[in-house]
Parts: C-alpha cells; sequence; structure tokens
C-alpha cells in the first residue's frame, strides 16, 4: 500500500501556511504538524508562556535544533511507517519543513506574499514590516549558522505560491491539484 502522503507547508510569517495546512487537514483528513504548536510545547515543558520562552530561544541556540529535531523524527517515522496514529496523510507546517523532508515528501509547498500584505495580516502582534523584516533576517542567519541553509533557496520546494495575489480557496485548491495529481488522482474538468 505504500507510506501515506507527506506534505510539507513552509513560509515566512503570515504567508498562510497554517490556514493551508487546516484546510489541507479539513480536505483530506490528514494529520497536522504545526512547528508553532511544537515550540509551545517545548515552552510547556519548561512551564514557561511562548513569549518567555522566545526570549530565552534568541539566545539558545539548543531550541532551535530541539524544535528541528523533533520534527524531522516526526517527518522520519511517517515516512518509515512508525507514527501512531496512522492516518491518511500528514501535513508539516514550519519554516523548514520542506528542508527537514529532503526531498522525501510527497509534495513540498512554500508559500510567500509581499512583506507589506504579511505585515498587515500580523496586526494582532503589532509588527511593522521593518519589525518583520528584521525578523526574516535574523532567522535567515540562523537557518545559515545552524544547518548552513539558504532559506531564500526555493529549490527544495515543488510549488511555490503567492499568497498575496490568491484567495486561501484558490491557494488551497493549487496545492489540492498538486496533491491529487502526484499522487495520480484522476480530475475530470470542464471544457471552456
Amino acid at each position: 500500500m505504500g507510506t501515506s502522503p507527506l506534505v510539507t507547508l513552509s513560509g515566512p510569517p503570515a504567508a498562510g501556511t497554517t490556514t493551508c495546512s487546516e484546510l489541507l487537514s479539513m480536505a483530506y483528513g490528514y494529520e497536522v504538524i504545526n512547528g508553532g504548536d511544537v515550540f509551545r510545547e517545548l515552552a510547556a515543558e519548561r512551564d514557561m508562556s511562548a513569549s518567555e520562552f522566545t526570549a530565552v530561544a534568541e539566545s539558545d541556540p539548543s531550541i532551535d535544533r530541539e524544535l528541528d529535531r523533533r520534527l524531522e523524527a516526526t517527518i522520519d517515522a511517517h515516512l518509515e511507517g512508525n507514527r501512531e496514529p496512522a492516518g491518511e496523510g500528514l501535513v508539516v507546517e514550519s519554516r523548514l519543513a520542506g528542508w527537514h523532508a529532503d526531498g522525501r515528501a510527497t509534495l513540498s509547498v512554500w508559500l510567500d506574499a509581499p512583506l507589506e500584505v504579511r505585515a498587515d495580516r500580523l496586526d494582532d502582534r503589532e509588527e511593522t514590516p521593518a519589525e518583520l523584516r528584521e525578523r526574516e533576517r535574523s532567522d535567515a542567519d540562523r537557518y545559515r549558522e545552524y544547518y548552513g541553509i539558504d532559506i531564500t533557496d526555493l529549490s527544495v520546494y515543488d510549488l511555490v505560491i503567492d499568497t498575496g495575489t490568491l484567495s486561501k480557496d484558490a491557494t488551497l485548491r493549487a496545492v489540492k491539484t498538486a496533491i491529487d495529481d502526484v499522487r495520480g488522482v484522476e480530475h475530470t474538468y470542464r471544457e471552456a
């Protein structure tokens, strides 16, 4: 029967990865592993709030490395058929999910949007475009230092979508079409 599908969703903050992963879960019944949720689990294990843990993580590389180790272990276990519960499929959503899958995902997707669009989506966090740009630069520097990853290298992704130009429904349709295509699911389209 083979391994159930593995989809990775990556992108910068507020690009739509969480929304898309939730919609894929509803559409296919896939389990979702969200990097942010794993981060909050790590914080809870240390009896810290997410904001307290974020402050510690900025100067403690072991936190990023543990988060990434857990995500990679989840991907490995899924691909080896050793995950419980074994579901219809798995969506792993994190900034480095495509890199963690290392070419083994059914489909790796990068979602992006212009900085100003993403900053508007983060209005509840009150992060300015300049602050968002600085956070992304800091993250990129850490990924390069820790793993030798250039986060701007999108060659590890099968599909790159600008969510600034597409609605969440159109984004979902594009990702679903790609998933179905790589899985060999037949589509019937009406002639225009």
